[in-house]
């Protein structure tokens, strides 16, 4: 009886394309963890206006880093000229067929946002799993020099405005070509998410401080993946311009999401000046989780936390510097019995009713029962974040 696999399917494109999107998602992802890091980027794009878009956010002005995807299953593989810029090593036909082409081509498709966003596209790169032969190398880094010597990249400046079809000078095309740029060889992208859940435990420790275990990086990796495959098929149709955001791209809320850390948690953090709110705000959700908390009582630790710091700043200009240390001390123990006894917050509810009558604690008499309860888990955060 014939097997299914002694017959040669008619067609395996179907397989390639879905290979192909899966390690363009990767790549969208992986870029969508620079977002953790608080600083310019904010948003990541995802199969809008090209494979995915990073947007730099600063008080002038937003500019955005266009990408595109290419991938090759055979390793060895180099990019050539022709393939990235459909540009002949010899002499250069300049018919009409041959300059759209090269409007095709991956570069191309690429320096088409430089034209068309001008001083609003940061840059645009080609992005691979495989390599570029030198030629496409030296001829990336002659144009980011503003000094093309190559006849193929003259040609390109040459002829920019005939292959877009704009009125554009020679030192405008310059500028316009400056902004490609390459990236080769990422190991981040692949037929498994393996290597892209190391890379995302990686980025995100990097960026946030928050160190993942393997099992929880591998599930963020899948769910982050997930996230970019599902913001690139959103229905655009009737979609209103304040929409759109939330539904083609990655912002900081949906990586919050996506690490189950409360938004309104970590935005009472970063409002009480914590310069590590992410590793803060993550520390506690994972370990109140585990204590049983629900998610209002996590948000109302991440609170009182954010008033117990702000209330030690104010005492240690208000109070003896013998009895703050003695508070202190006295926190760190209720949070050493609290976690003995199983990080019940219903026990240390109990004891920190009792602290509050000892006379050594009741001369501080802006202390309240939730503060003392936000320096129980300050101190929580110092002992195993630090």
């Amino acid at each position: 009886m014939t097997s299914i696999h002694d017959v040669p399917p008619r067609e395996v494109v179907g397989r390639d394309t879905t290979l192909r999107f899966s390690m363009q998602h990767q790549a969208a992802a992986f870029a969508a963890l620079e977002v953790l890091e608080g600083r310019d980027v904010d948003r990541v794009y995802c199969d809008y206006h090209d494979d995915f878009v990073v947007r730099h956010k600063t008080a002038a002005a937003c500019k955005y880093h266009f990408f595109q995807v290419k991938t090759k299953n055979k390793k060895n593989h180099q990019w050539t000229l022709g393939e990235v810029f459909a540009l002949r090593k010899g002499k250069q036909k300049s018919d009409k067929d041959s300059l759209l082409a090269i409007k095709k081509s991956f570069a191309g498709k690429l320096l088409i946002h430089s034209l068309t966003f001008r001083d609003a596209c940061h840059q645009v790169t080609l992005l691979t799993n495989v390599n570029f032969t030198d030629e496409v190398e030296n001829a990336v880094k002659e144009l980011q020099a503003g000094k093309p010597s190559a006849n193929a990249m003259c040609f390109l400046i040459d002829k920019l405005g005939e292959i877009f079809e704009v009125d554009i000078g020679k030192d405008e095309a310059v500028e316009i070509v400056k902004k490609l740029s390459l990236l080769s060889n990422v190991t981040y992208i692949g037929e498994e998410q393996t290597e892209f859940a190391v890379a995302a435990r990686e980025a995100i420790h990097r960026y946030s401080e928050i160190d993942l275990e393997h099992h929880e990086a591998s599930e963020i990796a899948a769910g982050l993946v997930s996230l970019v495959k599902h913001k690139s098929i959103a229905s655009l149709c009737e979609l209103a311009a304040d929409k759109l955001d939330g539904a083609v791209s990655i912002g900081l809320d949906d990586l919050l999401a996506i690490l189950s850390i409360s938004p309104e948690a970590y935005r009472a953090l970063v409002a009480g000046g914590d310069d590590k709110a992410l590793k803060t705000a993550s520390f506690i959700q994972r370990k109140l989780k585990v204590c049983g908390a629900t998610d209002e009582m996590i948000e109302f630790a991440s609170q009182q936390k954010v008033q117990w710091d702000i209330w030690l700043r104010t005492a240690r200009h208000t109070y003896a510097e013998f009895d703050l240390t003695f508070l202190l001390q006295r926190v760190d123990e209720l949070r050493a019995v609290w976690l003995k006894h199983g990080g019940e917050l219903a026990y240390l509810h109990e004891q920190i009713e009792a602290v509050c009558t000892e006379p050594r604690v009741m001369k501080f008499s802006t202390l309240s029962k939730e503060v003392i309860a936000g320096g129980v888990i300050a101190a929580w955060v110092r002992r195993e974040c630090a």
